[in-house]
């Protein structure tokens, strides 16, 4: 990650959309999209600017652009036509107008395609447009198993800066297959081979607790009730993070829930990574690896502290401060 891509960014979408405030609706209209997408896994999706401007993926499939001519979004066609007078209502709108030309519509997931110019006069038709839009967006999620491998390799975590600090607030990071912590499936699959003695619901709630769903996530969830650090109380956006590494922890460890902090996503990435960590009462330690520039690109600094501390978490810390915290990693980890 550069400043120079984030500046190019920067460059390519203020020449497109030279109005700020013109803008600022545009993108935030887009990480609303974003947001929803990353609700149905943070696999499925991934972002990326171009030319002609900034393009959200799911699956297959473009779901969402800022262009030139407008918020370019797919419409889930059946729920579509299952409401004709709401049609009707977007066919009077000047804020609205049907795709004519090669990506009027999908086929693989039915969709009618469009722009729309988001304006004070006619917000009261996003609402309309964000049911039929998620809608869509959470049938291709369900369509397909992960972003497409291509599509993967143009993801633009830049970008995703560039989002978050022109609109002051986190953002969520995608996570493929060569996630944090070793592959999570061959994890997965290697933990299966050894956990055959244990009672099948067990072990289940185990492989559950690696991919951030089941008792784990839902501990977590019940004892922090937002971010451990920032408060931040939008729990689709908060990642369930094990402190001693699940690939390192017995299964006990595995789901105990001292074990684990509920982070939004920057300071998940960068502790997973071991940019981060916290000291025994709960005040951040930050590494020398992560530049001051990045620092404040990504929100952290010296004065974050967790919200809470237990004795149960100490042994946890201290095993991630000695063995996760500070080691060696590319700089495109985060």
């Amino acid at each position: 990650m550069t400043h120079s891509n984030i500046a190019k960014i920067e460059e390519t979408i203020s020449s497109l959309l030279p109005d700020e405030d013109y803008r600022q609706a545009c993108l935030s209209l887009f990480v609303e999209s974003l947001l929803e997408a990353n609700s149905y896994g943070c696999n499925k999706w991934g972002v990326y600017c171009y030319s002609e401007g900034v393009r959200l993926l799911v699956g297959s499939l473009i779901v969402c652009t800022v262009h030139k001519n407008g918020l370019w979004l797919s419409l889930d066609k059946q729920l579509l036509n299952e409401m004709k007078d709401k049609q009707d209502v977007l066919e009077e709108r000047e804020a609205w107008h049907w795709d004519n030309g090669d990506w009027s519509e999908y086929k693989m997931v039915p969709s009618k395609n469009g722009y729309y110019i988001p304006s004070s006069k006619d917000l009261d038709i996003w609402p309309l447009l964000r049911d039929l839009h998620f809608d869509y967006i959470k049938k291709a999620a369900n369509k397909y198993e992960q972003l497409r491998i291509d599509s993967q390799k143009k993801h633009s975590p830049e970008l995703l800066v560039y989002l978050s600090t022109v609109l002051g607030q986190s953002i969520p990071c995608p996570r493929y297959g060569d996630m944090p912590e070793d592959n999570v499936l061959k994890e997965i699959e290697e933990f299966k081979v050894t956990c055959n003695d244990l009672p099948e619901t067990e072990c289940e709630s185990i492989i559950q607790s690696r991919i951030g769903q089941g008792v784990f996530r839902s501990g977590l969830i019940g004892y922090w009730k937002r971010c451990a650090v920032t408060g931040c109380n939008s729990i689709g956006l908060l990642r369930a993070s094990h402190i001693k590494p699940w690939k390192d922890s017995d299964n006990a460890e595995r789901l105990d829930i001292y074990n684990g902090l509920l982070f939004v996503p920057n300071l998940d990435s960068a502790f997973d990574r071991g940019y981060i960590s916290f000291d025994n009462e709960g005040r951040i330690i930050i590494s020398d690896e992560l530049s001051e520039k990045d620092r404040n690109l990504l929100g952290i600094h010296p004065k974050m502290k967790l919200r809470k501390i237990e004795v149960d978490h100490i042994k946890y810390l201290n095993y991630h401060k000695q063995e996760v915290f500070g080691r060696q990693r590319q700089s495109s980890s985060i």
